[in-house]
Parts: structure tokens; sequence; C-alpha cells
């Protein structure tokens, strides 16, 4: 029987859970962040979609969880000591990443920034820019030697959609892919370029900068994560990479240290 690594990315919105047979990502699951569900009905979906999937809860021997929601944290950390017969790393800026930070106290810095540059310095080994579509949107610079440079955190893709279909009835069943021009001749392709093609510019227009404000760096990988991260990117020239389980193989990757 072989071991599983089970990782959770406990996020504002969505909880995404994952899978690994050693390096290999087998299953992953997104759920909706809900602090209301208690440890035993979060277990209750989970078992229900191992189930479905033939996954056998008994193989996980490991398990790492990165989180900016901390009632989640502890939800999860005490859904994991009641349920499964192994331990449980949370992580934060204090685990040894072997991460550099700038700052005396790195504890405000979110645990997915963290496991991001991580898990791109373990995956790429060069100086990278990780751009990640969440509930935010982050921009971040990792030195190839692990030094954290620092971060820029914009309004989400989906959290700023949202927030506009809430305050206009008329835009409320507009669904957000590409859109064909940069110009719409009507309300949805107009409003489709405002935040898919505007969201693009804006993190273009951020790497660029980044870029030459820290060229003495020598090569800089960027690297698109986040469940929308293709969307946004997939015509991008400033974007080398498209990853979207960054987060959830960095946690892996803390699994199999």
């Amino acid at each position: 029987m072989k071991n599983i690594n089970m990782v959770v990315d406990i996020g504002n919105t969505n909880t995404v859970m994952g899978f690994y047979s050693e390096t290999v990502l087998q299953y992953s699951w997104r759920l909706n962040t809900d602090k209301a569900k208690t440890e035993d009905e979060y277990f209750s979906i989970i078992k229900q979609l191992a189930d479905n999937h033939k996954l056998m809860l008994s193989q996980i021997t490991k398990t790492a969880i990165s989180s900016v929601v901390p009632e989640i944290t502890r939800i999860f950390s005490h859904l994991i000591k009641k349920y499964f017969n192994c331990d449980v790393d949370i992580v934060n800026a204090y685990s040894k990443l072997g991460l550099q930070f700038s700052v005396t106290d790195p504890g405000f810095i979110g645990s997915d920034l963290v496991v991001n540059a991580f898990s791109a310095i373990e995956k790429y080994n060069t100086n990278c820019i990780i751009c990640d579509f969440g509930t935010a949107t982050t921009i971040q610079l990792v030195g190839k030697d692990g030094y954290f440079f620092g971060t820029v955190i914009a309004p989400g893709v989906i959290t700023s959609a949202k927030n506009l279909f809430d305050s206009t009835a008329l835009l409320a069943n507009v669904q957000l892919t590409k859109p064909e021009h940069l110009l719409g001749t009507n309300t949805t392709d107009a409003l489709l370029s405002g935040i898919v093609t505007g969201n693009l510019m804006m993190l273009e227009g951020f790497i660029k900068a980044i870029k030459n404000e820290y060229k003495h760096l020598g090569e800089i990988k960027t690297i698109a994560t986040g469940g929308i991260s293709e969307l946004i990117c997939s015509d991008s020239e400033e974007i080398d990479v498209i990853n979207k389980n960054l987060t959830l193989d960095g946690l892996n990757f803390i699994c199999c240290k």
C-alpha cells in the first residue's frame, strides 16, 4: 500500500486539498472555506470525496497545511488529529525552509506566500516572480538563494468582479472569459476587457517594473498560479510558466523533507 501525503491550502474563499504519492499529485479537491463548519462536517465531505475516488484515507502518513484563516487552521488541525494517524505541519514564515526575510519578525507574511516562494525555488532553482490569483492577487519576488524581497497585494480578479456584479443588476449573469478584442462594443465585452485584460496589463506592468528594478539579479523566471491563472495569463509574454499547483507542490515538498 502506497503512502499518501495530504496537503491543504486554506484561503479566504476556497480550501484546496491535494493528495500525493511521492511527487505525483493523484487527486485535488476545491472546497468552499466555511468558518461555520465543524471538523466533523469537513471530514464528512472529505470522506465522501475519498470514497468517490477510491482513496483510502488510512494511506495518509504526512500532512502539511498553509492557511491564511486561523479559525479554519484550528478546525483542520483538530480534524487531522481526530481522524488521521499522522502529524500535521502547519507552515508559516518561521518554518525552517531556508528562506531569508528582510524584516526582524516575518510573522505577518502569509503562509501562502511562504509556501509559493519555497516551491518556486525547489522547482526552478532561480530568481522567481510569483503571481498568485486568489481572493487577492499577489506578486512576489524571491531570490534563488531564498531571499524574500517583498510582495505586491492587489484586489483579486474574482473578488473585484463579484463586487461589481453585485452592485449592478444588469451584469449579474456575466461569465468570466477571455475577451476577443481590447475594446468592447457591448457591455459584456467591455466589462470582460476591463476585468481580464485590465488585470493582465496591471500584472505585466508590475513584472516589467520589478525586473527593471532588480535586473542586477540576472535571470528572473515569472510563474503564474491560482485557479484563474490560465484565463488571465495564457497570452502573456511576461509569464514563463503557468503552474496551478505551485502551492500544493510546495506543501508536498515540505511533507517530503
